[in-house]
């Protein structure tokens, strides 16, 4: 059976919960204290590390942009374009079949320095206009190249021949286009700044560079001539020492601190700081930072692999270097990172378990100190629980809460004695209240039943009596107010009755007055719908009447056209008349010409006989000719004839349809007016029409005005009724005779009357 914590004692009940409670306090502020104090150090350190890495991204941007301006600006000295043009030039005056040979014999081959040392020979001393040069400008170079840390820095022809180099390498006096650069990145950086615009820097990323046997990152810029035209190229080569000075120059713990470049590929694009963990070019492992980085996204990561293989925290930022494409990762080591926060957990894993020992003997001593006065309480409360009321009760000179309580009981005992003295006497009032509550519950009975005239005549002790009077006094009030609801509700029962036959009269001659509306209503629309529909048919035949004249005076129109045309038609007969009586002449003429060609063709004898039968062809033709001339002639006569008959029927149809056109016009401004007038009635119509049904609308509303007051006036004298009914229930007067009503529902009106009279 479990055990429940209220068959506990108190006396250990008590201790368990204030080691219970010190127990919860301790460890709640505790893991408090260590949360806040872990979280305030990841924050430091999420902080300090970012405060790294941007550091670290400022330096390298500085040194990079730095040396991008550094090229740009040498690009454009005129010492740079001097040297350029004058290591050009002698190049070409070296007294010797091989001057790449020669060159690379003194400043390479036969340098008395070491190979990384090579740039410290100024002069071989061979006297050639090369070296002349060389001693010239090569301490400058050098100073340049020393001071911003470059690796190497070359002057480069428009041809592609590298005519100075400040190392002296093994791509000192080669040609990018040659076995020993081509490909490289030297040449391709070479190439970019020979096509770019002028004082642009352009860029080649971190490669495996042959010649120097190192990875290498390349700046370019154009050498100008006073023109501004590229005369050359100037090439700076950086080295990852240069890279990793600047990143790694804010670092604390470089045994515990990576910081380094990443680029979309995923390979490092500087050297690891942390020795033996990755070199430059290296693919780094596919963990979440190093993909953000690949990514280009920045962003903080609490635990992550590093490519050595321990936990780590690191910070990803991407960079804003022109011409470069990098990530900046830093990692710190976890165990490095929060050193600090192992050693709080410990203290705090300390500092609870002393806690909770030193709670255990403190709440144990305060608990007796605490339960030996409440046992002596106990004993005083179950003496008073027995009517013992002349017990001690103990403690009450104590000044904490334990003497209060005594005290209090102490009070309490004095007051329980007080309050057994009180109950007797609350006894004997209590039967004297109880004779007054039976004859009031027998009065409000009676009162209840209807009886107004029950007063309560036994008169009660001073303290109620006040509450008799009131009684007494307010039945008779509402005696005298029921009297005159009685009255009231039969003056309303006969006005009601009134005013019932009146509504009812006025309801049967609106409705009759109604019906008649509503007849006359319905035959004023029956004859508006007539007359509209005879407004819409004299409109149609309006139309009607309109289109018959519009095609009657286009008719007008074709019939001109037709005179016209026979008008033409005659002239054109005349004209044709003309012609056929010119062929007539014409035909006699020849008739004639012909006759004499035969009395001269008879006269020249046999000679003429053949002309004689050409000269009665000729008359045999000439008098066909006047033959068909004379039947055009008749058959134009004819046709002018039918022209002019034509030309009158055409004339007399133009009058018939000019007269038909008038009649029409007057038949149509005839039918536009009676439909206007049509209309206009219509209209005047349809408003008498709206308002007989207005009206009829208001007439009806009258006549439910009336039922609704009739109804009204019923529902009335009902309620009117009803009224006297329940005043009936009341005994008001006491009786007086045999012959007196039980109750008042029994009084009629008359009797009311005349006993009011």
């Amino acid at each position: 059976m479990p055990l429940k914590s209220s068959s506990i004692s108190l006396k250990l009940k008590l201790p368990l919960l204030m080691v219970a409670l010190t127990v919860v306090f301790v460890v709640t502020v505790s893991f408090l204290i260590y949360s806040m104090a872990e979280r305030s150090i990841r924050e430091n350190v999420a902080t300090a590390q970012a405060s790294k890495a941007r550091a670290g991204a400022q330096a390298l941007q500085f040194s990079i942009g730095a040396a991008q301006r550094d090229v740009a600006n040498l690009g454009a000295l005129p010492t740079v374009f001097r040297a350029m043009n004058n290591f050009e030039r002698v190049v070409g005056m070296i007294e010797d079949d091989d001057p790449i040979g020669y060159m690379k014999k003194h400043y390479v081959s036969e340098n008395p320095n070491a190979a990384d040392q090579r740039a410290d020979l100024v002069d071989p001393g061979d006297g050639s206009y090369y070296s002349q040069s060389h001693a010239t400008y090569h301490p400058t170079f050098l100073q340049t190249l020393q001071l911003n840390g470059y690796s190497d820095i070359y002057l480069v022809t428009t041809a592609g021949l590298v005519v100075y180099s400040v190392q002296k390498q093994g791509d000192f006096a080669e040609d990018i286009g040659g076995e020993q650069l081509a490909g490289s990145a030297l040449a391709r950086v070479v190439d970019a700044a020979l096509a770019t615009e002028p004082g642009t820097v352009v860029t080649e990323d971190f490669s495996p560079y042959a010649p120097a046997d190192s990875n290498d990152a390349f700046l370019a810029s154009p050498v100008l001539n006073k023109k501004g035209d590229p005369v050359g190229v100037i090439v700076v080569r950086l080295g990852s020492d240069m890279v990793l000075s600047a990143l790694s120059a804010n670092l604390g713990d470089k045994a515990h601190e990576n910081i380094f470049l990443v680029s979309p590929d995923g390979l490092a694009r500087s050297p690891s700081v942390i020795p033996d963990a990755f070199a430059m070019l290296d693919p780094l492992p596919d963990a979440p930072h190093i993909a953000a980085a690949r990514a280009r996204e920045s962003g903080q990561y609490e635990d992550v692999m590093t490519a050595s293989g321990h936990h780590a925290t690191a910070v990803v930022l991407p960079l804003a270097l022109e011409g470069f494409d990098w990530s900046l990762v830093m990692e710190t080591d976890v165990s490095s990172a929060f050193a600090r926060v192992y050693q709080i957990r410990w203290m705090v894993l300390s500092l609870i378990g002393a806690s909770i020992v030193v709670s255990i003997g403190v709440s144990w001593a305060a608990a007796n100190r605490v339960t030996r006065p409440i046992h002596k309480l106990r004993d005083a409360t179950n003496a008073l629980s027995n009517e013992d009321y002349d017990i001690e009760v103990a403690g009450r000179m104590r000044g904490d809460e334990f003497g209060d309580l005594a005290r209090s009981l102490d009070s309490f005992r004095d007051k329980l004695k007080r309050a057994d003295d009180a109950s007797a006497r609350e006894i004997a009032a209590r039967s004297e209240t109880d004779l007054v509550v039976d004859e009031m519950s027998q009065a409000l009975t009676d009162l209840q039943n209807g009886n107004l005239i029950a007063e309560i005549e036994r008169p009660f002790s001073s303290h109620h009596e006040a509450l008799r009077e009131n009684y007494n006094r307010s039945l008779r009030n509402l005696r005298d107010s029921l009297r005159e609801v009685v009255e009231a509700a039969q003056h309303v029962d006969r006005f009601a009755q009134e005013q019932r036959a009146a509504a009812n009269e006025m309801a049967e001659r609106t409705e009759g007055q109604g019906a008649t509306l509503e007849k006359t209503a319905t035959a004023m629309q029956d004859l508006t719908e007539r007359l509209r529909q005879t407004a819409e048919k004299a409109g149609e035949v309006d139309n009607t009447m309109r289109g018959t004249r519009r095609q009657a005076e286009q008719s007008n129109d074709v019939v001109r056209s037709a005179v016209e045309a026979m008008d033409k038609i005659q002239q054109a007969s005349a004209e044709i008349s003309k012609i056929i009586s010119m062929i007539d002449d014409i035909a006699f003429q020849t008739n004639l010409l012909a006759l004499n060609a035969g009395v001269e063709a008879a006269r020249a004898g046999p000679a003429g006989a053949g002309f004689a039968v050409v000269a009665s062809e000729v008359r045999n033709l000439a008098r066909r000719a006047s033959e068909a001339a004379g039947e055009i002639k008749a058959l134009t006569n004819a046709s002018e004839e039918h022209v002019a008959h034509g030309v009158s029927m055409v004339d007399r149809a133009g009058d018939a349809l000019s007269s038909i056109i008038q009649q029409v016009t007057s038949v149509s401004d005839l039918v536009s007016e009676i439909a206007g007038g049509v209309q206009h009635q219509s209209k005047g119509l349809e408003d008498i029409n709206t308002a007989i049904r207005e009206l009829d609308s208001v007439t009806q509303q009258n006549t439910a005005m009336a039922e609704e007051a009739s109804a009204s006036s019923q529902l009335l004298q009902s309620e009117a009724k009803t009224l006297t009914r329940v005043t009936g229930r009341f005994q008001i007067d006491p009786s007086m005779t045999a012959d007196a009503p039980a109750t008042w529902a029994d009084v009629t009106p008359q009797d009311t009357v005349r006993h009011s009279g």
